[in-house]
């Protein structure tokens, strides 16, 4: 994490952190709000948050923070109970957030970090993590083989075939074509306006052959061709008024040929409103796509005659995969049970370089394939017992830093808080030496209330609260060389 910027969240108006690759330690008295840190940088993993979280007084509170990439992340928290997720300026699901934010958090709240990756742990020492990712892959594909085995055998093969083949033939019996609506819709219009079309038609006829018209443009013909010997200009004029009647008469003559012919036919307006009223009830039916419809009905007809042989060939197909993943199961959970004792050793030798000789620690592999637990105990005279029912957030906590120690990989962003919990000033020191180390491979960021600790830190932020006007603040600030020996001495006990 490169920054993390913090507004109206619990006790925080405005903070700024710009946090550095090592380790990065966070100190200050108690009550101070350094969990109003934590709960941003929770937040920005992808942890739900309510109003609740809101600072008194304000109406909405926002976290930001710039990962590597770079890639920013905006969390918005609303009394309305609205809250967004940004990533990178587009708003994402809380698991898409959770997915993308590469951050482990070990504190009292979230002390399940171990029991929720134990296996993935010893996976990893095991150099297994291929293997498993693998083998999980193709464990998904069987379940999603059997579950598509199930749908097959529970469908009802007999009337699914019988509604099928009743909507194809459907179909095939009304034989809709493409564009045939739209000349049935012309030959409809048609269809209902043939008689007054009829009748328009029959005196536009008459007007052009017997109408009180035409006489008067062969009058006017003969007057003009009367006059031709007068003028040679003339005979062009009384040629195109000739054609013009001529052309007239001919039009005439056409349009009564047209009239003639025209008349209402209600049969077959009948069977155009039939045909067009049972491609609308086809359309309701199936969509407007019938051709796409069809094609599908095919493909079901065809699925359903041959599921019986689908049936048999999936069912055999899954019966070959289940047994190679049942084998690759059993191989994965050897290597498991081969490398547990070398990993549970190293584990306690680093337990015990935390300066916590008495601790016990084992790693139990059963023979299925998801049993794998840690058993731990730190103290002296009892027998080490599942994770779960003996450590306290602390030693958990440190747990996981001797585990996280031995690991090559994992998390980019480790947050550890209680890690010093109940521990005194010599394993503070070693603490610090850990951390320290295990910075060198990935970030780190500490709470802690030992010196020992803070001294190793590569950054150093004071978190401090104050009052002002009856109000309290908590405010974030990175401490020079100078601030940071004060801070020793006010972790010390020392007043000046």
């Amino acid at each position: 994490m490169i920054s993390l910027k913090i507004q109206n969240l619990i006790l925080i108006e405005k903070a700024d952190i710009a946090f550095g690759p090592g380790l990065n330690i966070l100190t200050g008295e108690t009550g101070s709000g350094k969990s109003a840190v934590l709960s941003a940088i929770r937040l920005i993993s992808g942890e739900r948050a309510d109003s609740g979280c809101i600072r008194k007084g304000a109406d909405f509170a926002v976290v930001e923070a710039v990962l590597e990439g770079p890639t920013f992340i905006r969390r918005e928290i609303y009394r309305s109970g609205k809250n967004r997720c940004f990533i990178d300026d587009a708003q994402v699901s809380l698991s898409a957030l959770r997915e993308l934010v590469d951050i482990e958090m070990v504190d009292q709240s979230n002390s399940h970090a171990i029991l929720d990756s134990q296996k993935k742990m010893l996976d990893t020492n095991a150099c297994l993590l291929s293997d498993v990712a693998a083998y999980e892959a193709s464990y998904a594909e069987e379940k999603a083989m059997d579950s598509e085995l199930q749908i097959l055998l529970q469908t009802p093969k007999d009337r699914e075939l019988e509604w099928a083949e009743k909507d194809l033939n459907l179909i095939e019996e009304v034989n809709w074509k493409l564009g045939e609506e739209e000349k049935l819709a012309e030959e409809h219009h048609f269809l209902t306006h043939a008689q007054e079309l009829a009748e328009k038609m029959s005196a536009i006829a008459f007007t052009l052959t017997e109408g009180t018209e035409v006489p008067t443009l062969k009058r006017v013909l003969s007057s003009l061709e009367s006059c031709l010997r007068f003028d040679p200009k003339l005979p062009p004029l009384a040629q195109s008024l000739k054609s013009a009647l001529l052309e007239i008469e001919e039009a005439g003559r056409a349009i009564q040929s047209y009239t003639d012919k025209l008349e209402a036919d209600p049969a077959r307006l009948t069977a155009v409103e039939t045909r067009i009223g049972a491609i609308e009830s086809l359309k309701r039916r199936f969509g407007s796509n019938i051709d796409e419809q069809k094609g599908k009905l095919l493909a079901s007809i065809d699925r359903l005659t041959n599921l019986d042989a689908q049936i048999e060939s999936l069912r055999s197909t899954l019966q070959t995969l289940r047994e190679k993943n049942q084998k690759w199961a059993q191989a994965i959970t050897q290597k498991r049970q081969k490398a547990a004792p070398r990993f549970s050793t190293q584990v306690l030798e680093e337990l015990r370089s935390l300066n916590i000789p008495h601790a016990k620690f084992e790693i139990a592999v059963g023979d299925s394939y998801n049993d794998v637990r840690f058993l731990f105990t730190a103290n002296p005279g009892l027998p080490a017992i599942p994770l779960e029912e003996c450590a306290s957030g602390g030693e958990q906590s440190r747990l996981l830093l001797a585990i996280k120690s031995i690991l090559s990989d994992g998390s980019s962003c480790l947050v550890f808080d209680e890690i010093d919990s109940n521990v005194g000033g010599q394993t503070a020191a070693i603490l610090g030496q850990k951390l320290k180390q295990l910075a060198e491979k990935r970030q780190v960021i500490c709470v802690t209330h030992f010196v020992q600790v803070a001294k190793c830190a590569m950054e150093h932020f004071l978190v401090s609260k104050s009052t002002k006007n009856e109000c309290a603040y908590t405010s974030v600030i990175k401490l020079s060389e100078t601030e940071r020996e004060i801070e020793y001495s006010r972790m010390l006990g020392n007043r000046t």
